[in-house]
């Protein structure tokens, strides 16, 4: 039976990072869980073969391959294996911003996560097993950066229900973004163009957009148009504020400046003598 178990030695340095890694480890032969009073910080299952059932708020959900689950802690819930033998892998974490990490990436908790098998996620555990032998490799700051990337995976390459991941969705977006790039100087583009470019409704652009960044169409092509004007404002010093807003596609100069300070906070001749 192959398995191990890695608790890490939280400092009080670790307690004060923004998260921290309190224990990773795998189980080829998964043993039956119940906790009642939950895990005291959160906790990540997942499944690297076979399956196994967890049940947590009132439900009960199938863990096959390529599935995980992210609890908060002080969540009842029990786990078992349905398949023999059920191997999993699995990290418990912390730290003063967890909760706000977890939040601000939208990270799905309590519910059945999975990915794709050519993702990172699908091959963590093996990561994971190499490094918990290296302490010096996994301790301390390094296990928060670890975390982090994690979270980071979770949300580039999880999908939860029928979603699409952050990575699919990103790239089904890089076409239509390319096109903003190449036509951000037209100060006539607008939804409808890039709708009929894309070949879609623009209700469904508009949620695709949004899903992925976060803002609408038309808010990422002002947002682009402020970053190329930037650019402008830093490598041409002689360039006068009537052009740069010619060039990013504003034709009225009082526009491009009110535009500029709502996304800056200063002015674009003040961001020139500052950069």
């Amino acid at each position: 039976m192959k398995h191990y178990m890695k608790q890490m030695l939280v400092t009080n340095l670790d307690r004060s990072l923004p998260i921290y890694l309190e224990q990773t480890g795998y189980n080829e032969w998964q043993e039956e869980f119940d906790r009642p009073d939950g895990y005291h910080c959160y906790h990540w299952l997942q499944t690297t073969g076979g399956e196994g059932q967890f049940e947590c708020a009132g439900n009960t959900m199938t863990l096959g391959p390529n599935q995980g689950i992210l609890l908060p802690p002080h969540v009842p819930h029990r786990y078992y294996t349905s398949s023999h033998p059920w191997s999993t892998w699995y990290i418990t974490f912390s730290g003063n911003l967890a909760s706000m990490i977890v939040s601000s990436l939208g990270l799905a908790t309590s519910k059945v996560i999975r990915w794709e098998d050519d993702s990172r996620l699908s091959r963590i555990h093996n990561t994971t097993s190499r490094l918990a032998r290296q302490q010096s490799e996994f301790s301390g700051m390094d296990s928060s950066t670890f975390v982090y990337r994690f979270l980071m995976d979770l949300k580039r390459y999880g999908q939860v229900d029928k979603q699409r991941s952050y990575s699919q969705q990103s790239t089904r977006l890089a076409p239509y973004i390319r096109f903003m790039e190449e036509h951000f100087q037209d100060a006539s583009i607008g939804l409808a163009d890039l709708s009929e470019y894309a070949g879609l409704s623009s209700q469904r652009l508009n949620y695709l957009f949004r899903m992925t960044t976060g803002m609408s169409p038309y808010q990422y092509l002002i947002q682009l148009r402020i970053q190329k004007a930037k650019e402008h404002l830093m490598n041409n010093k002689h360039m006068t504020i009537k052009t740069v807003a010619s060039l990013v596609g504003f034709l009225d100069v009082s526009h491009f400046v009110s535009t500029f300070r709502k996304f800056e906070n200063i002015t674009p001749q003040r961001f020139r003598e500052l950069h």
